[in-house]
């Protein structure tokens, strides 16, 4: 699997939290940065991120797919997301007749 870009782990969470309804300030941004921070100081601490041979992971394993991971995770903490309104369906469902007539 190809290793993400920091770039594109922010460019996806700031799309989600657009398209969430979250209105995207200088300060919201910031905390958006200060979110990724976290997740990249997480993933690079975690010992499955660190090689078996003791190196210390590059900058590659490091924003590879865990971080976009983490980052969605730790949206919750960081940003209150609206409740999803989902419509409730007109007309009511109800069970009708589809022209069969009735035998017997």
């Amino acid at each position: 699997m190809q290793d993400i870009s920091f770039q594109h782990v922010f460019s996806r969470v700031y799309s989600y939290l657009c398209e969430a309804g979250v209105e995207m300030t200088s300060e919201r941004c910031r905390q958006l940065l200060q979110l990724i921070d976290d997740a990249v100081a997480e993933v690079g601490a975690s010992p499955d991120q660190n090689s078996t041979n003791g190196k210390l992971p590059d900058s590659r394993s490091v924003a590879g797919h865990h971080l976009l991971d983490n980052a969605m995770n730790r949206l919750p903490e960081y940003f209150t997301l609206p409740k999803a309104n989902i419509p409730t369906p007109a007309p009511s469902l109800c069970r009708g007749s589809i022209g069969y007539h009735r035998r017997g």
